[in-house]
């Protein structure tokens, strides 16, 4: 015992009765606090300090029974860890005696709520961060629209019922109830909106980064060092890349949330053995496979992990058997359920138009297994890639290219962090070596069998980021195993962290840590910027236009079926990519307005979409016919044919589709029936009366046009004849501005 009276090494607990009774006394008579000594003669007084907020948690931090583990901590971080604070404390945790309120109430409060955010400092940086994030991604997503396959999902939802057999099909490939689900609602509510597009990849973002932190925070304790796997994942580009195509956003980011959650309620399920906690992995199992098939290898991952890192074991295989026999009611549910999603896949495979295939080669596969990892893995875990390349166009996305010298020194700074853990942490190899397990099994498997039987395009395809988005969330989780214990929470909602051989993380190597968290956002900060650049805004603009075109467009139009911009949808659609499948949906004008793939017949007036959105009067590109006299250009009673010449088309005809004859009748020519020869070919067409402008399919050249009509009185005079392909009559279109 002390001069104290109390033994060595032990503190006295702040706001003790004494040191309450001292400062009320002193407090009510206008003076400082006060304290009375102990051990000095007649209680001579002395000026104490306010005690702040977690003295006591840094005594223990600093004196015996404390890790370096928690010095170290709080110490760099500056982190000291408060218990929550009662009904009847003041802001220093100390109770209050007194019934009329203390004063310095003010000072008090703010002291209070400076308490309350020290004790939640690590809550709110991560919050903070994963705010600041979803805003990016918004900003970052306002560059976008819908393209592609966007257009062709809607366009399914639109045509369909939300029956088992929509959601349940297959396409190309794609067993996805969940995306068909949302596109279903989507194209209902918000046809082609962007704002409310975005707005769910938002949402799935904010979610997949909340699920993230509650991951880690499960998996390491309420620790900062949780902060730096948070960052990595929230910043990186791979996740951006992503981002920008709504089906691939809708695809990944659901995934990679319902990795994070079925990991943390695993974890659980591991530390309590309650089956209930199992039963949440397996809802977010499922939650994961209705996004992507790739959330079949979640049931794997979670093995690892728990073999790996959760059980007792000397030797890893003691460990494996251990995983299984004292968790065999968890991995029974998550078999069952890989097997009744295995079977669902089967069976509505046959209607994918895109049937699994063996590669054509070995080489192909080997040339896209080094490609993903080295070209697009590697560096866009580490801020890059720096660059993009989009090789058709602004449509068909961002490929992954960084420089050689980039691409290596990836290589080396990922070689050199896996190194330094496993230097440092005897268990940290069974962390890396889930890395390229994954995208072994995850990443590269189905892509050999589903796109790689051409082998040209295997070059192509790794340099495609979504295809490598999943294992970012896998990477998080593989270094936080890596580098920290895992945690183990005690019943007092303390968090008990067993410390390491090795403190990798004290003050110069956590500088390091933080060092190379810094470079990689800034360098994902430049790729994301370079990401947006270069990306067009011209979808949105074209679908708004059209949007107004179709509301403004007179009734009885007739607007020709062409393709839309390849910005928009690449040509390779077939008739999913023609403008009344894409654009038709937008008009609510019913019969008012029609549509039509080969004009024939009368048709006015014809218009056509042009390559901003906006409809142009219909106007035929190609040769136009020789002048006819006007003495000698109508059909009458006693003239009944009329042998008009053409020029000769250029390339012989080939791109001729369309003739188009400018008429002007009369009299009982009305209601009659022109006959039109056209390279041989013989076509009818009938005759109305005033101007009006006959089409017919034709194709090759013809060095004249012969009309033939019979009537008793009145005329038929020709005015001119067309013969090419369909093009947009430059001038105003409809609407006069873009919208």
């Amino acid at each position: 015992m002390g001069e104290t009276g109390r033994p060595p090494g032990e503190l006295e607990q702040p706001g003790s009765d004494r040191e309450l009774r001292s400062e009320h006394d002193q407090t009510a008579g206008g003076g400082p606090a006060a304290v009375a000594t102990e051990g000095s003669p007649h209680g001579t007084t002395r000026s104490t300090e306010l005690t702040r907020p977690g003295s006591r948690e840094l005594a223990r931090a600093t004196g015996a029974g404390a890790t370096r583990h928690e010095i170290a901590d709080r110490q760099v971080f500056g982190w000291f860890s408060q218990q929550p604070e009662g009904a009847g404390r003041d802001g220093y945790g100390r109770q209050i005696t007194r019934d009329e309120p203390p004063e310095h109430e003010v000072t008090r409060d703010w002291s209070k709520l400076n308490g309350q955010l020290e004790q939640h400092r690590i809550t709110l940086v991560a919050v903070g961060l994963i705010i600041a994030t979803v805003i990016w991604k918004a900003v970052f997503l306002s560059h976008f629209n819908y393209r592609q396959d966007d257009f062709q999902v809607m366009d399914v939802a639109l045509k369909s019922h939300l029956t088992w057999s929509y959601l349940f099909h297959v396409d190309v490939g794609h067993f996805f109830p969940g995306v068909y689900a949302i596109a279903w609602v989507l194209s209902r509510v918000a046809l082609y909106n962007w704002a409310a597009g975005a707005g769910v990849i938002v949402v799935m973002t904010a979610a997949a980064s909340l699920a993230a932190w509650w991951m880690l925070r499960t998996l390491m304790g309420n620790r900062p060092a949780i902060l730096i796997p948070l960052t990595l994942y929230l910043v990186t580009s791979l996740n951006f890349a992503v981002a920008d195509w709504w089906i691939t956003a809708v695809e990944s980011i659901p995934m990679q949330a319902a990795i994070f959650m079925a990991v943390g309620t695993h974890i659980h399920y591991v530390r309590t053995k309650r089956m209930r906690h199992a039963i949440y992995a397996a809802a977010w199992l499922v939650l994961g496979l209705a996004f992507y098939e790739k959330a079949a290898v979640i049931p794997v991952l979670l093995f690892v992990i728990t073999a790996g890192f959760l059980v007792r074991g000397r030797r890893l295989r003691s460990a494996i058997w251990n995983a299984i026999v004292e968790y065999r009611r968890g991995w029974a549910l998550y078999l069952g359920i890989l097997a009744a999603y295995a079977v669902t896949f089967f069976v509505a495979l046959h209607t994918s138009t895109i049937q699994p295939a063996a590669p054509t080669s070995l080489r192909s596969v080997w040339t896209f297994s080094e490609t993903l990892v080295f070209r697009t893995f590697l560096p866009g875990i580490v801020g890059g890639p720096w660059q993009w390349w989009h090789p058709g166009g602004q449509s068909a996305g961002a490929y992954s290219a960084p420089a050689t010298d980039l691409a290596w020194l990836s290589l080396a700074v990922v070689l050199v962090i896996a190194a330094a853990s496993i230097l440092t942490r005897r268990k940290a190899w069974r962390a890396w070596i889930i890395v390229p397990g994954w995208l072994l099994v995850a990443d590269i498997l189905p892509v050999a069998i589903g796109r790689l039987t051409k082998p040209g395009w295997a070059v192509l395809l790794a340099l495609v980021p979504r295809y490598v988005a999943d294992a970012i969330a896998v990477l998080v989780i593989v270094i936080a195993l890596a580098f920290w214990p895992v945690a183990v929470r005690k019943e007092d909602g303390t968090w008990n962290t067993p410390v390491r051989q090795r403190n990798f993380f004290g003050r110069r190597w956590l500088a390091v840590a933080l060092g190379l968290v810094v470079v990689v956002t800034l360098g994902s900060f430049w790729s994301v910027a370079q990401l947006s650049r270069g990306t067009p805004v011209a979808t949105g603009q074209y679908i708004a236009n059209a949007r107004a075109a179709l509301a403004q467009v007179p009734s009885g139009t007739v607007i020709v079926d062409t393709k839309v911009p390849s910005e928009v949808m690449v040509p390779t659609f077939l008739h999913g990519a023609q403008t009344s499948v894409v654009l038709g949906p937008l008009s609510n004008r019913g019969s008012e307005v029609s549509w039509t793939g080969q004009p024939a017949g009368n048709i006015s007036p014809l218009m056509v979409f042009g390559p901003d959105g906006r409809l142009y009067p219909a106007a035929i590109s190609g040769v136009t016919s020789a002048h006819v006299p006007p003495w000698s250009r109508c059909l009458r009673s006693n003239k009944p044919q009329l042998v008009v010449g053409l020029p000769a088309a250029p390339a012989g005809g080939a791109y001729v589709r369309q003739l188009r004859i400018d008429y002007l009748a009369n009299g009982s020519f009305v209601g009659t029936t022109l006959s039109v020869t056209y390279n041989g070919i013989v076509q009818h067409v009938p005759i109305m009366g005033g101007p009006h402008n006959a089409y017919l399919q034709v194709s090759g050249s013809s060095p004249s046009i012969t009309l033939q009509a019979q009537a008793a009185s009145g005329a038929f005079c020709f005015e001119k004849a067309v013969a090419g392909f369909i093009v947009a009559l430059p001038g105003p279109g409809i609407p006069r501005s873009s919208a």
